[in-house]
């Protein structure tokens, strides 16, 4: 709001100048909000949450033209505010008095849930022209129904506007009143219409003639539209704008030599696809850039290899080198990444995490009894996953399973746990 009457100032200044030149024009553009920007450097001005109580004299010294007036100043007045129900919406409610006070004639914060509504309300007050002037009662009312603590939001800055031309009969009724309702946080402002009302009086009502603001006459209310908006708006300190911090890649955190362990044999065609979607997948990630070491055990060359033409002579050594094909060779990977994969002579670092993500395939209980050796993975620091294609919710001490409809989701769940402060940033 406040930034919208800057702007219409300085539209203001544009046509009185407007025999200057454009670069003068732009020229001074700049330097305005130049002005403004210094001006408030270390505030800021926000107009919610409000609860906002106005407290409206309705006596007989006003008379009903200068009535309609007021009320027409209210709702131009409201009409700068973001009026409804929201967390940060302003919520309004008002009293009348005069002889006495007339509920029956305002509305509380709850009453209304859009602006349309709470500006139609005030439209339809009624001028009572009370022959007495209890401004006390009515700031009371204000205080203990209307923006009593176990109605107005905790969060929300209570602020009431109280519009009068006299005196209360009842002074210390007033002061007193005054000062309760600013001791539980609510700030008064008080607007004071013609000469018959006394700076006394004010001062009273709002306890710090920072808060007072006079005009000599209803029709000049209209004038201190802005400038009462700029009052009641919260002035907060303007946050500081908070270090860049740079957030070290998982792997400067992390590092990590992964190996990838399958036996393609017991796999079969899917899985090892699947198993190497996996790998590409987990590389590619940007959190898994940085840090990390891959490698892979698939096989132990060179007994998986083939046979030349003249390495045996005979039917009897061709069928006992034929029976290593048969048998899975997952033990026998898990051997030779338990005793020679993370050595310096293959690239293992002394100072990062050993970890081994293991494939298996469908025919698990042909694998025997894999508990010894990976309680011995375990006992040398080597966190064993197992990427579990076939869904058999595979379950082995020292191991963490990894499941997913999918490669992608088996590799963003490896990388969460070896990134556990991927979730933070």
């Amino acid at each position: 709001m406040m930034g919208k009457f800057m702007l219409a100032i300085f539209m203001l200044e544009i046509a009185l100048i407007s025999a200057f030149s454009i670069q003068e024009l732009k020229s001074l553009a700049a330097r305005r909000w130049e002005t403004l920007e210094k001006k408030d450097e270390n505030l800021i001005c926000t107009q919610m949450p409000i609860e906002l109580g106005i407290v409206l004299d309705s006596s007989s010294s006003i008379s009903n033209k200068d009535f309609r007036i007021a009320k027409k100043f209210l709702n131009d007045f409201l009409e700068q505010y973001d009026i409804g129900t929201g967390k940060n919406d302003v919520r309004v409610s008002i009293i009348t008095y005069g002889k006495g006070i007339y509920p029956q004639d305002g509305f509380n914060l709850t009453s209304y849930a859009t602006k349309e509504q709470v500006l139609a309300a005030i439209d339809k007050i009624p001028h009572r022209q009370g022959l007495f002037t209890d401004t006390g009662k009515a700031i009371k009312y204000m205080h203990v129904v209307q923006l009593n603590n176990s109605v107005v939001r905790p969060e929300a800055e209570k602020v009431s506007i109280v519009i009068t031309d006299g005196n209360a009969q009842v002074k210390k009724e007033t002061d007193s009143e005054a000062k309760s309702a600013r001791n539980d946080g609510i700030n008064i402002f008080a607007v004071g219409v013609g000469h018959d009302i006394h700076d006394e009086e004010l001062n009273i009502i709002a306890g710090d003639h920072a808060r007072v603001t006079r005009v000599d006459n209803f029709s000049k209310l209209e004038s201190i539209k802005e400038s009462l908006a700029r009052k009641t708006c919260i002035k907060k300190e303007k946050p500081a704008n908070p270090p860049m911090v740079k957030i070290p890649a998982c792997g400067e955190v992390n590092p990590a030599d992964i190996y990838f362990v399958f036996d393609p044999a017991q796999l079969g065609l899917d899985a090892i696809a699947w198993t190497t979607t996996l790998i590409s997948q987990t590389m590619d990630n940007m959190d898994m850039k940085n840090g990390f070491q891959y490698g892979v055990i698939s096989g132990t060359c060179p007994d998986d290899a083939g046979f030349d033409l003249d390495d045996y002579n005979n039917v009897d050594d061709i069928k006992k080198r034929l029976q290593a094909y048969d048998r899975s060779k997952v033990k026998d990977l898990l051997q030779y990444l338990g005793t020679k994969a993370y050595t310096a002579e293959h690239g293992g670092r002394e100072n990062s995490k050993k970890v081994a993500v293991l494939s298996l395939g469908k025919d698990i209980k042909s694998l025997g009894d894999l508990k010894s050796q990976i309680t011995e993975l375990n006992n040398q620091g080597i966190q064993v996953f197992i990427a579990d294609y076939y869904n058999q919710n595979i379950q082995l001490k020292g191991t963490t399973t990894l499941v997913g409809q999918g490669s992608s989701l088996v590799s963003q769940d490896l990388i969460r746990r070896l990134c556990p402060n991927i979730n933070s940033k």
